[in-house]
């Protein structure tokens, strides 16, 4: 599909934002985009291992500051196409969770590889996004091949989840290195909007004290995901509010063609008589959260995401 001018084939939704304020002003949202080429991405690798070699040291997500949600990153969720396994969907296969090798055989000692006999897995704590909307995971058969199978769905919201994705690769033998790199896991959404999920890294060998784990869980971190174009959350301030929204690349494999950009407007009325002005400074896609802020007068104001 090719890009085209943000005033044709417009895709809009517009909604009350910050129903509860109890004041005036009130803020409208409107998310409007071209039809858009699919993100095209490269697999984007998260690291499990240790910050400590001592044997009970926990788990931890090693490239924390590349991916994680803390950190603003964003992995966007392409549209399935019509007649293939992900039509209905928002579907992505990038997310790709990696354990470091600790034996020659599998390319290691990789820097913060656990400890041989270490079992990690990953859980899904919890997801916060559109209400009644729900999370799939989509296990492959093969590396390299993308799943074609939904293994388990989860609803939104959940607390407390106890979904467990294998990392490591090998047995539960104490000698067996933790390495684990598979690709072809897709994770699916069935609505359109903004997620936040919560994860950790378990140990899950019996080959620690006791027969218990050798490492301790990892402490919980948050992956954000982003299906369509969308205002992930708005912050009243004392002036107006803030606008949190991601900024999707669309920059293929290749590296080859320019970013999407992204540009907030603000209006006092909608139709005819809109004077749609920006907001903030232009926005080159580049899968983070990004925050334009509103200043707010008497009247109702609208604003609204262009992508181009």
């Amino acid at each position: 599909m090719s890009r085209t001018s943000a005033h044709e084939n417009l895709q809009i939704r517009m909604k009350t934002i910050l129903s509860n304020w109890k004041t005036s002003p009130t803020l409208l949202a409107l998310l409007v985009a071209p039809a858009v080429a699919p993100t095209l991405h490269a697999h984007d690798h998260l690291e499990a291992g240790v910050l400590s070699p001592t044997p009970g040291a926990p788990l931890a997500f090693l490239n924390d500051a590349d991916y994680g949600g803390d950190y603003g990153f964003v992995f966007n969720l392409d549209s399935g196409d019509p007649g293939s396994p992900y039509e209905g969907y928002y579907f992505m296969n990038d997310l790709v969770f990696v354990a470091q090798a600790a034996t020659p055989d599998y390319g290691g000692p990789e820097p913060g590889a656990a400890g041989l006999g270490t079992r990690i897995a990953v859980q899904l704590l919890g997801i916060q996004g559109p209400t009644g909307a729900h999370l799939g995971f989509w296990e492959t058969l093969q590396d390299e091949v993308d799943s074609t199978n939904r293994t388990w769905t989860l609803p939104i919201p959940l607390v407390g989840g106890t979904n467990l994705i294998p990392v490591t690769q090998s047995s539960d033998s104490p000698t067996a290195d933790p390495y684990g790199h598979l690709h072809g896991r897709i994770y699916t959404v069935d609505r359109p909007g903004f997620y936040v999920t919560t994860w950790r890294f378990v140990d899950l060998s019996t080959n620690g004290p006791g027969g218990g784990p050798i490492q301790a869980p990892s402490a919980p971190f948050d992956l954000y995901f982003q299906a369509d174009l969308t205002i992930a959350r708005i912050q009243k301030t004392p002036a107006g509010a803030d606008i949190v929204f991601a900024a999707p690349s669309n920059i293929p494999d290749s590296g080859e063609g320019p970013a999407t950009h992204y540009t907030l407007e603000a209006s006092p009325v909608l139709g005819s008589k809109a004077q749609w002005t920006p907001v903030g400074p232009v926005v080159v896609g580049d899968d983070h959260l990004h925050t334009n802020s509103v200043t707010l007068g008497a009247r109702a104001t609208y604003v609204r995401l262009l992508a181009d």
